[in-house]
């Protein structure tokens, strides 16, 4: 297919933190399935480093989907990305998604950390990861309470260090449209890099806008949406992918791309995980 919208989702990793909500191993492995039969992407199957039940989960599900690629999340701790690297080595299209928070507050009272130590990490990890997978997605974590000459940094240094897909994270649900979409029209710019790479949008619905600011990254020139089923997800949730893809069809006229979403599979979808 042509270039389309792509789909990360990320329903059996941050959508399992909305408070409440706890899948088993059959009940993963099943959304796993109808997720690849829905259209997705790419499916972030879990925090692998987090847990053994976690560990294992991802690495069923490695093995049993053939078209999505699997992801894992890891801190920017080699003992995370080795974790996903063992889970999703047998997939058909492994890929590790790393993050390290990039803000003022998350660099002084979470990481302790000066954004030069930080710059050195994403560096190193992002190299790491590079050696191990074909396919690295690197998050500066609170992207939208980043200072733009700092957020820059990070991301042209995980760019250097071979990251192909760098995703924004609007953390917890602070910005809005027009903001969120001029910060991904200022990296696009200003990034310097002969090689290609895919701009990814992670929205939280703090402040109910976590679908429309998914949708100016867009205009901004993001082509992957990061999201969820039923926008579940932690505190508010995130970005509804349903509503997203549903979204680009209607309104094929003005964004030009559509996602590879089965929107006749929706429905079946979003009742699974209401279910489960």
């Amino acid at each position: 297919m042509e270039e389309h919208i792509q789909i990360f989702d990320t329903t059996l990793r941050d959508g399992e933190q909305t408070p409440g909500v706890n899948f088993t191993f059959d009940e993963r492995l099943k959304i796993a399935k109808q997720l690849e039969k829905w259209g997705v992407d790419v499916l972030e199957a879990g925090f692998p480093a987090s847990s053994t039940g976690s560990f294992k989960s991802v690495e069923a599900i490695a093995k049993t989907l053939t078209t999505t690629a699997v992801c894992g999340l890891a801190r920017c701790k080699k003992s995370d990305i080795d974790a996903v690297y063992e889970a999703t080595k047998n997939a058909a299209h492994p890929a590790v998604h790393v993050f390290i928070a990039t803000s003022p507050i998350h660099l002084k009272y979470k990481l302790k950390m000066s954004q030069a130590e930080v710059l050195a990490s994403i560096k190193e990890h992002v190299s790491y990861c590079k050696a191990r997978f074909d396919i690295v997605q690197f998050s500066p974590e609170d992207a939208t309470r980043t200072e733009l000459p700092f957020l820059l940094k990070c991301v042209q240094t995980a760019v250097d260090a071979g990251a192909s897909i760098i995703n924004i994270p609007d953390t917890v649900g602070y910005s809005y449209p027009s903001e969120y979409g001029n910060i991904f029209k200022y990296l696009i710019n200003h990034v310097q890099t002969t090689q290609d790479v895919i701009y990814s949008a992670h929205c939280h619905d703090d402040l109910g806008m976590a679908v429309a600011n998914s949708l100016a990254a867009i205009e901004g020139g993001a082509r992957r949406i990061e999201g969820t089923v039923n926008g579940i997800g932690e505190r508010a949730g995130n970005a509804s992918l349903e509503e997203v893809a549903l979204a680009l069809y209607v309104r094929k006229d003005h964004y030009g791309l559509e996602s590879q979403i089965n929107l006749k599979e929706t429905k079946k979808t979003s009742d699974l995980i209401s279910r489960y």
